[in-house]
């Protein structure tokens, strides 16, 4: 009995085997979103396309992507496709699961399509496939996403169980992206010598089989929203209702504008191989700072909810965050040269940076609660769908910021299909060029890492009022004895 209540936690509504069947679902949808964001720009390059072009294409895709992300949010809020003559054997029961059910085999689909860009194709042909594929991506992506985020809050309304399952879901997405770019890494490499192409192809198929449990072994508990001051408010809103919802959560904006400072800055991240490769002459070598970190950046990340209670969510990811950025802006400054500091460097970074990156999963679902406590509506999904977008244009942008500065250095322009070719063919690159990689490296995502850090300072919703919000939500409480206990009105 004792060791049942240790795997079960008492008021926990998720069964040990949901939660399981949860994170590998994530897992699936995480890698098969992160095979683009870590692939992409270095498959664009292979593809020898001119770079001003491929990162203005990247934006228009980006501002079309633009609505149908926030449609699809209202939609999965407004919209129970259980009812659907053609989705409802597909779509089962519950509120957000129906939503991924129907959709999330299209993900790995048109993932594939993406990477299958002819070679030899004339640019104007790549150019067109991209646009077309990304986006079709894109929206793959928002059918999965946003169902698969919006349900942490359907999951269950305890509030330390949400918290458990994100930090639970970020170590493994860490653990496992982290070590997938490597092998990815490799399998490309001079070394092994494959093609993105095939490496795309054979991942999708795994993740395919990663994501198809959580269709069909999951349950949400906490789908209805309870205590609601005009209970059929709830039932049917409108398009205005739900951008009343999004006006009421200045909470929820002060994250997304942080979210889209820090990654949208992150153009270091999808040329961190080809920095490897042109500042240090082998594109593995920047693996070892990052398999020096994986074990002490793990045991940091499994306890950040016990840092978080104890000192507090935000306290925590202020702290780590600004740690984080002071060691970026230094690795910056002691120059590539220096690969010994800049690998120690680079290891301590990690550790309070994973931490502040976990730390920050920890308030959207706050927002939310805080959202269907004031309004009595349950806008999960529009918040989750302008968090999707946010993700994908910030990882967009940071592409097409990144390609777009290296277009205007020296940088020479080279068609291969893999890093053995490109080492093969052996053409050189300016100082210039290089001296504008490791700015586009290192320099730019220290900043933005300061700035996003900046605009969380102004977050001030508490976790003990979230915690009341929660119960009196779910009928645990009533509104009246909420009240009674916040700390302050909202």
């Amino acid at each position: 009995m004792a060791r049942k209540a240790k795997l079960q936690p008492e008021g926990w509504r998720t069964t040990r085997k949901e939660r399981i069947n949860y994170y590998i679902g994530d897992l699936g949808r995480t890698l098969e979103a992160y095979i683009v964001t870590a692939m992409m720009t270095l498959f664009l390059l292979f593809q020898g396309i001119d770079l001003l072009k491929v990162s203005g294409a990247i934006l228009v895709v980006k501002i079309i992507d633009a609505f149908d992300d926030v449609i699809f949010g209202f939609f999965i809020d407004k919209l129970d496709i259980k009812n659907s003559k053609l989705l409802s054997k597909l779509a089962g029961e519950g509120k957000y699961l129906p939503w991924y059910r129907a959709t999330f085999f299209l993900f790995p689909i048109f993932t594939v399509i993406f990477f299958l860009m002819p070679q030899d194709a004339p640019e104007a042909v790549k150019l067109i496939w991209f646009t077309v594929t990304y986006l079709l991506y894109d929206l793959t992506y928002t059918l999965v996403e946003v169902p698969m985020n919006s349900m942490i809050v359907s999951l269950t309304d305890n509030t330390n169980e949400r918290d458990t399952i994100l930090k639970n879901k970020g170590i493994i997405s860490g653990i496992f992206t982290m070590l997938a770019g490597v092998l990815w890494t490799v399998l490309i490499s001079e070394h092994v010598g494959l093609s993105i192409q095939l490496v795309a192809l054979v991942s999708s198929v795994l993740f395919f089989f990663m994501m198809l449990p959580l269709a069909t072994k999951v349950k949400e508990h906490n789908a209805e929203l309870k205590n609601a001051e005009n209970q059929q408010e709830t039932e049917r809103y409108t398009f205005k209702d739900m951008l009343e919802c999004v006006k009421t959560n200045k909470y929820v904006f002060i994250i997304l504008l942080s979210v889209l400072l820090y990654a949208g800055l992150q153009t270091g991240g999808s040329l961190g191989t080809y920095a490897s490769f042109y500042l240090y002459g082998d594109s593995l070598i920047l693996i070892v700072p990052i398999a020096i970190a994986f074990i002490p950046q793990t045991i940091a990340q499994m306890n950040t909810d016990r840092l978080c209670r104890k000192f507090g969510k935000k306290n925590v990811f202020m702290f780590c965050g600004i740690l984080g950025a002071t060691l970026y802006g230094m690795i910056y400054f002691v120059g590539y040269n220096h690969f010994t500091l800049i690998a120690a460097l680079l290891v301590l970074q990690a550790m309070p940076g994973n931490i502040a990156v976990i730390a920050k999963t920890f308030f959207t679902p706050d927002t939310i609660e805080y959202t269907r406590y004031k309004t009595g509506k349950d806008c999960s999904g529009i918040f989750f769908s302008l968090n999707a977008f946010v993700n994908k244009l910030t990882s967009s942008v940071s592409a097409s910021l990144g390609l777009f500065l290296l277009g205007l250095s020296e940088w020479v322009a080279v068609e291969a299909e893999s890093f053995e070719e490109l080492a093969a063919l052996n053409v050189p690159q300016t100082q210039n060029a290089l001296d504008s990689l490791w700015i586009i490296y290192m320099l730019i995502p220290a900043i933005g890492t300061l700035l996003s850090i900046v605009v969380m300072a102004f977050y001030s919703l508490k976790e003990s009022d979230v915690k009341l919000m929660a119960k009196c939500n779910s009928g645990e409480i009533t509104r009246e004895a909420c009240e009674a206990q916040l700390s302050r009105k909202y």
